[in-house]
């Protein structure tokens, strides 16, 4: 399994262990769990995003570990 895979799955188990609440470098930022169905695959993946608000809507960023 890659890297950012495993970084993924231990942020996923400490967001559902704590509420929510996650350390390390999301210690302050607010995330979320997007759940995803993979086009070709049907695969099912959850991935962990960071967001804020914008006025009524939500910003949403996602990197890719920044690549």
């Amino acid at each position: 399994m890659s890297e950012p895979n495993d970084r993924n799955k231990q942020v996923i188990a400490e967001f559902r262990a704590n509420e929510g609440q996650v350390g390390g470098f999301f210690a302050d930022k607010q995330l979320l769990l997007l759940h995803t169905i993979g086009a070709k695959s049907g695969q099912p993946r959850i991935n962990p995003l960071v967001y804020m608000p914008d006025g009524d809507r939500f910003i949403i960023i996602a990197s890719k570990a920044g690549a």
